[in-house]
């Protein structure tokens, strides 16, 4: 896979506004994008990826977890799965683009929903 894809790209802007956050509190939230581009912000508890992407009809679903060590973005639609993890800013504004983000994405396949 030599480019960056779209789903690549989104998952690190979504990381960068989570990093400039300046207050780091212990938080989660899914951010559904349906397939018109339109999005949705809510809370995750009790939601598993696949049934975001099922009960929304969503092109892809994106969870982000902050914590006092580390913000993580993970990212899924159906077909690919990634996820982007750098420090927390410990309360104190960094510049987003100094921290590099650690990268994992892999190809799976969507397993069934039921």
């Amino acid at each position: 896979m030599g480019c960056v894809t779209q789903f690549l790209r989104r998952a690190e802007e979504i990381l960068d506004v989570a990093s400039a956050e300046r207050q780091c509190q212990e938080q989660e939230t899914a951010i559904v994008i349906d397939r018109q581009g339109g999005m949705r912000m809510l809370d995750p508890t009790g939601w598993s990826m696949p049934g975001l992407l099922a009960e929304f009809g969503a092109a892809v679903v994106y969870r982000v977890k902050k914590s006092r060590g580390a913000i993580r973005v993970e990212g899924w639609d159906g077909m690919q799965r990634c996820e982007l993890q750098r420090p927390a800013n410990s309360g104190v504004y960094r510049d987003t683009f100094a921290q590099p983000a650690m990268v994992r994405m892999s190809r799976a396949l969507a397993p069934a929903i039921g």
